[in-house]
């Protein structure tokens, strides 16, 4: 009976799960009807403000907007690549240029702009596209400020403010952004952030050799 009734319990969670799928994909086409470029499976949480007048997104890409409204805007070029996620209070503004690889996670309130917007003492302002690598996650409150190019599967720690170029597979932190170490991967992997469903195949092997232990011991 408790096996009958856990296999109950979980036919309705998988069905609320596939409802709320359907939800947020009926919210992404209507949150993303302004982009002139959309991939599949695109999902939507909450309420963003998404009205980027030059705008490209790959499939899987995911936006979630909650207590702190997101924002992705601007009237330059926005390229999203596939697997993208922007999490709750981010701001993304293109002015000029901002591209964005595959597999990249946005964490909670990341502002991200190439333009500075206003000159001080007299100076006009600064200006550059902005280009973030494949398999990068921006910390928590990160900034990315205009002409920064940031490598491929790169962890920008919460609070960094960057300001400059920062190679491949390395960790960055502090105001201004210094590289702390290297990051070293395993085989195949191609993101700096991880969970269950990262396609790691060193890790997977080790879990399965792992199981197999354990059945035997």
């Amino acid at each position: 009976m408790d096996q009958e009734l856990t296999a109950w319990q979980r036919k309705r969670i998988e069905l609320k799960w596939r409802r709320a799928f359907v939800r947020q994909e009926l919210k992404a086409r209507w949150s993303l009807r302004k982009v002139n470029q959309r991939g599949q499976r695109c999902v939507v949480l909450g309420s963003p403000v998404v009205d980027g007048s030059d705008m490209e997104v790959g499939d899987d890409f995911k936006v979630w907007s909650g207590h702190r409204t997101t924002l992705i805007s601007g009237w330059g070029k926005l390229r999203f690549g596939d697997r993208v996620f922007v999490n709750v209070g981010t701001t993304i503004i293109a002015v000029e240029q901002i591209v964005v690889g595959d597999d990249v996670a946005f964490a909670n309130d990341v502002y991200v702009m190439d333009s500075d917007s206003h000159g001080v003492e007299g100076r006009p302002h600064r200006q550059a596209p902005i280009t973030i690598g494949d398999g990068c996650w921006i910390g928590a409150r990160a900034m990315i400020l205009p002409g920064v190019t940031i490598g491929k599967r790169v962890l920008v720690a919460a609070g960094a403010v960057v300001t400059r170029d920062v190679p491949d597979d390395s960790l960055v932190a502090g105001n201004p952004a210094r590289v702390v170490r290297q990051l070293n991967y395993p085989a195949g992997c191609r993101r700096a952030w991880h969970d269950e469903w990262c396609p790691c195949p060193k890790v997977a092997a080790v879990e399965d050799t792992e199981a197999v232990v354990e059945e035997t011991a």
